[in-house]
């Protein structure tokens, strides 16, 4: 046992040794990787008289980019107005979303891990964002829209390759 845990020692040292790259960059390149990315976000919907505030799961099956659309979205209970210290569930395409985000995660820089997600079986880590942005037009000639921001953004922990 002591032998493992020294070897775990020396990587972890060596690991931190290494220059640290841009943060937009190192998300940019493990988003791609990623073959699940969940956006646990907050969304506005503003219509003609109205807007109303929820929290919404914008979940893609690949890489997201500005312009795919996203494979699925679940928002969570209307009287739900926080991600962060407790466990919150949403129903997905993929599978029944449950994501745990630390309690004073909103307080961390970008790009920290502030908790993790399952969605179906598949563990997820996540991440602080707070800058990636989502619109969504609907209602006769779009006069109604949604505007999301993610929160923290989610990939999967798998390598990226099929199921």
């Amino acid at each position: 046992m002591h032998h493992y845990l020294t070897i775990l020692l020396s990587l972890t040292a060596a690991v931190l040794a290494f220059p640290t790259q841009d943060d937009a960059a190192l998300a940019a390149a493990a988003a791609a990787a990623s073959k699940k990315n969940v956006y646990l976000s907050t969304c506005v919907e503003r219509g003609i008289l109205d807007s109303d505030t929820v929290l919404a799961a914008i979940y893609y099956n690949k890489a997201a980019s500005s312009s795919s659309s996203p494979t699925d979205v679940g928002t969570l209970s209307s009287r739900t107005r926080t991600w962060e210290g407790a466990t919150r569930r949403v129903t997905l395409s993929a599978g029944s979303l449950e994501s745990k985000i630390d309690s004073g995660a909103k307080d961390l820089d970008k790009s920290q891990i502030a908790g993790t997600a399952k969605l179906g079986n598949e563990d997820l880590v996540c991440f602080v964002d707070g800058t990636t942005t989502f619109k969504f037009d609907s209602g006769l000639l779009d006069l109604g829209s949604t505007k999301c921001t993610a929160n923290y953004w989610c990939a999967s922990i798998g390598s990226g390759s099929d199921d």
